[in-house]
């Protein structure tokens, strides 16, 4: 049931609920470390950690399809610049451009 839950919560919710739990194994290996986790608390222990492993794939996951998205969006922008470049317009534009900068060097040389 929990799984399920995990599955519809929002990407910050998931960040903030994997520090809860990195928190409480740390608090938990500590305890474990000074033979002071009861064998009560085992259980729970391992339980947390295989929540804690779970939701850090979930969350790894989820940055690597943004990263991905993010690079499709690089992408399909430099497409999209390459392609207003290559219209008659762009290309017209360009030349103005070039033109008005031969023209303000020339008045540059003329003027020194």
């Amino acid at each position: 049931m929990q799984e399920v839950q995990e599955e519809k919560m929002p990407f910050e919710e998931m960040k903030e609920k994997l520090s809860d739990l990195r928190k409480r194994i740390m608090t938990l290996e500590w305890d474990k470390s000074h033979n002071q986790l009861n064998s009560s608390m085992e259980a729970k222990y391992a339980q947390i950690k295989t929540e804690c492993e779970a939701l850090q794939k979930k969350v790894d996951g989820i940055k690597a399809e943004m990263k991905e998205q993010d690079v499709k969006v690089q992408e399909a922008k430099e497409q999209d610049a390459t392609a207003a470049a290559a219209t008659p317009e762009a290309a017209t534009t360009a030349v103005a451009a070039e033109q008005v900068k031969e023209e303000q060097v020339k008045e540059e040389v003329k003027s020194s």
